[in-house]
């Protein structure tokens, strides 16, 4: 079993430093996001060789509990942009912690208006919170963990593709209202985008997804039977 569990996380992480690199090459692409292609290719993995998804999760299980530590580090990011806060502390907050609640708000409404039920209404619930933070929170309600990663992962590609082009033609200008827009609606992969074109909007987009995902921490698990 130890064996396996080193073998399955050493693929994991060759696979993931090999998309980075091939995403590196292409210009960082949204639509290239490291996780979005070893997700896609884990999945053709596991169709081809036929492995059970509970055995590759239960071999990959110490990858997981690295979550815990990554979510713990996303306080950096808090930290620093802590001189942002003290000086544009209330316009920030009610910006990111409102667009967090209309992320969470809109996504139910949409699936009690399409009459979506089941695994799927649940995992949408997290789908504008950034992957990390949707495992944890998905573990504590008992939902579906692994559909919600992956619509997680795909709303930060199709924000991060849709999101900028949407602002230019909103004629929205101001370089930290679109740091901070993206980071809460492209979470994660909408923030690599932009960090490697423009350090300081990164830097505001990685505290909007960080401080979106503590919204959603403490909102999801008390609503969750309501949510549903």
């Amino acid at each position: 079993m130890i064996l396996a569990m080193a073998l399955a996380c050493a693929l994991v992480l060759a696979g993931f430093a090999a998309a980075r690199s091939l995403s590196a090459r292409l210009g960082h692409p949204p639509w290239a996001s490291p996780v979005l292609v070893i997700a896609l290719a884990i999945i053709a993995g596991l169709a081809v060789s036929g492995v059970p998804l509970a055995d590759f999760e239960a071999a990959t299980a110490p990858l997981r509990w690295l979550l815990g530590p990554a979510l713990v580090a996303l306080a950096l990011v808090i930290d620093g942009n802590r001189s942002l806060l003290r000086a544009h502390a209330v316009p920030v907050l009610v910006a990111v912690v409102g667009g967090a609640l209309v992320g969470i708000g809109s996504a139910v409404a949409l699936a009690r208006l399409l009459g979506i039920d089941g695994a799927l209404a649940a995992a949408l619930v997290t789908k504008t919170v950034t992957t990390p933070f949707t495992v944890a929170i998905m573990t504590r309600v008992d939902g579906p963990v692994a559909l919600a990663a992956a619509l997680s992962v795909l709303t930060g590609v199709i924000g991060a593709l849709l999101v900028p082009p949407l602002f230019a033609r909103l004629k929205v200008d101001d370089p930290a209202a679109r740091a901070l827009g993206l980071g809460v609606s492209a979470h994660i992969v909408g923030t690599d985008w932009l960090t490697r074109r423009d350090a300081r909007s990164g830097g505001l987009a990685a505290l909007a997804f960080v401080v979106t995902g503590l919204v959603a921490a403490l909102v999801v698990p008390l609503a969750w039977r309501f949510l549903l």
